[in-house]
């Protein structure tokens, strides 16, 4: 698949940055992904990775640690959302963003992948996830870092092992705020965390340290006061 056949696929999935669910939760699954992740060698797992999720700040955090790590001598790799004028703005290794031939081909084994399987069309951002999980194992990255597309607990990013969660903060999102809605929003936020890693709370509350202690994290890390 060349890149044009690339964009033209991605124009036919259902893409929820366009179509929102208005923050919806219910019926949420990452059982396709995990099942796409796996039959394409579960590149996820192939680095370490960072994984940030947040109500703000998400892309500039994602930024300012793969500009870190960079200078630290580690070959990165950077996911984020959303995109400004091309979607291969999301996928970056070594602060240089996916070449049009490279994501055409992603997409397309990607593509060609779903279909043999029978699994049914996943979603615009669940499609360019895996194609950005799949070049960061084929360009040896050494560390990723994800930014979570929305929430966290059901994101297509989620099927990354984050060695270090951040949580920026919790804010409304894409609620109607009705009641309960803060709990709700920290409590998928809060799904990215797994158990033993490391995580960074950027705008803490002694509730939403609770949660993040309940997933058994090894250490947590919170702002200076």
């Amino acid at each position: 698949m060349d890149y044009s056949e690339a964009l033209d696929h991605l124009d036919g999935l259902i893409n929820y940055e366009v179509q929102p669910r208005a923050g919806a939760i219910k019926g949420l699954s990452l059982d396709k992904m995990q099942q796409v992740m796996e039959m394409l060698g579960d590149p996820q797992h192939a680095c370490a990775a960072i994984h940030i999720t947040g109500t703000n700040g998400k892309g500039s955090t994602a930024r300012m640690i793969e500009s870190l790590l960079t200078s630290m001598g580690l070959r990165v790799g950077l996911y984020t959302s959303p995109h400004v004028s091309s979607a291969r703005e999301r996928i970056r290794v070594g602060a240089i963003e996916l070449d049009r031939p490279t994501f055409g081909q992603a997409i397309g084994d990607i593509a060609r992948l779903v279909e043999v399987a029978e699994l049914g069309p996943l979603s615009w951002f669940e499609t360019v996830t895996a194609a950005a999980f799949l070049h960061f194992a084929n360009e040896a990255v050494e560390v990723a870092v994800v930014e979570v597309g929305m929430l966290g607990r059901f994101d297509a990013t989620n099927v990354v092992d984050g060695q270090i969660a951040v949580i920026t903060n919790v804010g409304r999102d894409h609620t109607d705020g009705a009641p309960g809605w803060w709990r709700r929003i920290a409590e998928e936020k809060v799904g990215i965390v797994k158990p033993g890693a490391s995580v960074v709370i950027g705008e803490s509350t002694p509730e939403l340290v609770d949660l993040v202690a309940a997933q058994s994290p090894a250490a947590i890390t919170l702002p200076a006061t």
